[in-house]
């Protein structure tokens, strides 16, 4: 795993609007039992982990000052107006640490989904999963195959087979994470064939309605006279 170098803020003393100037996002790494530790990291390096894929799920190595710390992303914060990076907290961790992390879902086997290929939608309640486990041990994805999925299917965590020592944070029901509804388009058609049909019906309705009128006064010209 690559190491990327942080600066010590509490060494190298800095504005944190110079540091900013400089292409520097200001930080801090915090632990249970430890104290917190004030860095800076490279604009350039920030972007490159965030643009890396599952960047608050993945442990990164920071090197301060030769010591290596091993951390989790944990939050970023931005410049309400200009929407620059402007600040992070990072959590040190240990291989025992326990932490919360959200995992992508993944669906297998979606061309050869039996429900699906009826027309049925994949309906995700949710893409991302909260789970608690030990830093060393985090899934970088889940997966569910729905090779045998049916229309009015529901995927459940219960459904989910997760590795050893990982738990859902929602411990208290068996929650939806997607749902293989019906097709809508069938329904939408109908809906507007009626919306037609009524709408045809009334015109009809109208013009009948035109020509009683019409031989009503007509016959009242012919008593007049």
């Amino acid at each position: 795993m690559e190491n990327y170098k942080a600066l010590d803020r509490n060494k190298e003393a800095g504005s944190i609007h110079s540091l900013l100037t400089k292409g520097m996002v200001p930080g801090i790494i915090y632990g249970k039992g430890s104290e917190p530790t004030k860095i800076a990291l490279e604009d350039k390096i920030l972007m490159k982990l965030m643009n890396s894929g599952s960047f608050y799920s993945t442990i990164i190595d920071i090197d301060v000052n030769g010591k290596v710390e091993k951390i989790l992303p944990k939050q970023l914060q931005y410049h309400p107006v200009s929407d620059k990076l402007i600040h992070f907290d990072f959590l040190r961790v240990q291989e025992n640490t326990k932490v919360n992390v959200e995992i992508p879902i993944e669906f297998l086997n979606q061309d050869k989904c039996p429900g699906l290929k009826k027309g049925g939608v994949l309906n995700t309640v949710r893409r991302l999963i909260e789970l608690t486990c030990n830093a060393n041990n985090i899934p970088s994805k889940l997966e569910f195959d729905l090779i045998e999925s049916e229309i009015g299917d529901a995927v459940k965590i219960s459904n989910i087979k997760l590795p050893e020592g990982v738990a859902p944070t929602i411990a208290d029901r068996d929650f939806v994470i997607a749902t293989l509804v019906p097709p809508t388009v069938e329904v939408e058609t109908k809906t507007e064939e009626a919306s037609e049909e009524a709408a045809s019906e009334g015109a009809e309705e109208k013009s009948e309605e035109k020509k009683e009128d019409t031989s009503d006064k007509k016959e009242e010209n012919k008593e007049s006279k």
